[in-house]
This record gives C-alpha cells, sequence and structure tokens, in this order.
C-alpha cells in the first residue's frame, strides 16, 4: 500500500481561516501550532497559539471557528495500518481526547526546534521511494507522539464530559465490533439505559447508537482504504450482520456506496501534487 495511504504531513500559512464545518474524518490528525492563532470547536470553543498541539481522533466531530496569521504543522495517520491502537501509550492523549479531553497541549519552549525538525525530516521522508521508508516514517511519528506525550505530562488534558459519558464513550471505542446496544453500554457504566441516553446526547450531540456506528464506519472507512478487503469481509469483521443495512448506513452518513467512497479517496491520494 502507498504510504501516502498511511500517513499524510504538511506545512501550511495563512492569513486569515474563517469557518469551517470540517465534520468528522476517517484519520488521526496531530497538529502543531509554529506561529498566530487558530480556533476549533469541540464541544466548546478551544483557542490555540503558538507551540501548542492539537489532536483529532478519527470519528470525532470538529470544525474550525477560524485563524490569523497562522502557521500549522499537520500529521494525519491511520494507526492500525502502522500496528498501532488506542491502547498503545503514545496514543493515549488521542483517546484522551475521544473521551472528552479538550484538545490542546502545551509544548516546552526548549522542544520546539526539535519537533519542528522531526516534523520537517517526516516531509522530507514522504517525498522518497522505497519500501524501507514506512519504518522510518513510524519511527519519525513515534518520536512525535512521544513528544506530545511529555507536552501532556507537562499539563494534562482537562476533560468537559461527565464520568459516566467518557466511560460510555470508553466502552464503545472498546467493544463495537459487538452487537452492542444502549442497554449494553448502560450496564457496563452501571447507569439506566434513559440516564445515560439524555446524558450521552446532551453532552456530545449524538445518541448512544449513533456513537456505536459513528465508530464502526470510522473503522470501516480506515479498511476500505488501507486494505483490498471486500465489503462483505469488512461488514462481517466490523460487528454487523447484514451487508445490506451496513451499505445504507454507509451511504446516509458519506453520501456514497463503500465501493464508490474507496475509488474517490484513493484516486484523491494518488493523485500527483503539481
Amino acid at each position: 500500500m502507498h504510504s501516502d495511504h498511511i500517513i499524510s504531513v504538511g506545512h501550511e500559512l495563512f492569513n486569515h481561516i474563517g469557518h469551517e464545518a470540517h465534520g468528522s474524518q476517517t484519520q488521526y490528525i496531530l497538529s502543531f501550532i509554529v506561529a498566530g492563532t487558530l480556533t476549533m470547536q469541540h464541544k466548546e470553543p478551544v483557542t490555540l497559539k503558538a507551540n501548542m498541539f492539537t489532536l483529532v481522533p478519527a470519528g470525532v466531530p470538529h470544525s474550525l471557528i477560524g485563524g490569523e496569521n497562522l502557521e500549522i504543522w499537520w500529521v494525519s495517520f491511520c494507526p492500525t495500518c502502522l500496528g498501532m491502537s488506542e491502547k498503545d501509550p503514545l496514543m493515549t492523549p488521542f483517546r484522551q481526547v475521544r473521551l472528552g479531553a479538550i484538545p490542546a497541549l502545551q509544548l516546552s519552549k526548549a522542544r520546539v526546534n526539535w519537533t519542528i525538525s522531526l516534523l520537517t525530516q517526516l516531509q522530507i521522508m514522504m517525498t522518497l521511494d522505497g519500501a524501507d521508508n514506512i519504518e522510518v516514517i513510524k519511527s519519525l511519528l513515534n518520536l512525535l507522539l512521544y513528544e506530545v506525550q511529555k507536552a501532556n505530562e507537562l499539563g494534562l488534558l482537562s476533560h468537559i464530559r461527565s464520568d459516566k459519558v467518557t466511560a460510555a464513550l470508553d466502552y464503545i471505542q472498546l467493544n463495537y465490533i459487538k452487537s452492542i446496544s444502549l442497554k449494553d453500554v448502560a450496564q457496563a457504566v452501571h447507569c439506566s439505559p434513559s440516564y445515560l441516553a439524555t446524558k450521552v446526547k446532551m453532552e456530545t450531540g449524538f445518541s448512544v447508537g449513533q456513537w456505536i456506528i459513528k465508530t464502526r464506519l470510522t473503522q470501516a472507512c480506515a479498511k476500505l482504504l488501507h486494505t483490498d478487503k471486500a465489503v462483505n469481509t469488512i461488514v462481517y469483521e466490523l460487528g454487523w450482520s447484514d451487508t445490506t443495512h451496513f451499505i445504507r448506513q454507509f451511504k446516509k452518513a458519506y453520501g456514497m456506496t463503500p465501493a464508490s467512497w474507496r475509488k474517490t479517496q484513493q484516486d484523491i491520494t494518488l493523485k500527483p501534487t503539481v
């Protein structure tokens, strides 16, 4: 699989950014603000300034409110393609954000030049061909994630969700391939289904059922883009019992069938830059 399917990196300069409703994405995104400001919506507005990281796990809804005089590096990647998951220590900050932590981490000034050098080297490696490059790319990504982890230790991510909702989303993330329901999630976090349904909807804007579907669809997108597995196989692996139902849910979320989405995304990823 082409490395661009697994990880992408960019360095951007913007005088001004207006509101952009991003929805949710199929990759994990790590951004580093070099200069300027960026405000994003994460349940509540979060303003990022120079020397700050922001993290967006796959499938987590987000939007941009605006930005000024912005210099930013970004990395998007597929952890499963690299043999990683949110259970890994270096992925802990992403897991915290998924569970409700505010996605803003301040990097020590002493680590800024080193972090930018890692991002620069990662961008260079992405332009090279070779079977061994993906291992080097993964090593550079791990070094970046280590810097995020160290920033997290300096100022722990603060949470904006209740313990019950955090536990519910965690349970869904760990058990989405099973045939789970609102009742199962409520039982796992020791509260009534009606209470949990109200809390999750109030604090996240989505129902428990929508979170289960969104989590499965996000993983389905990763498998469609990063593997050659047939749609029927992916459906089985992700806990759906009916391929037709899966296709209907996928089309409702992304506006096209899984096969069409796969082709469109691969064409975009492999399109050469000018």
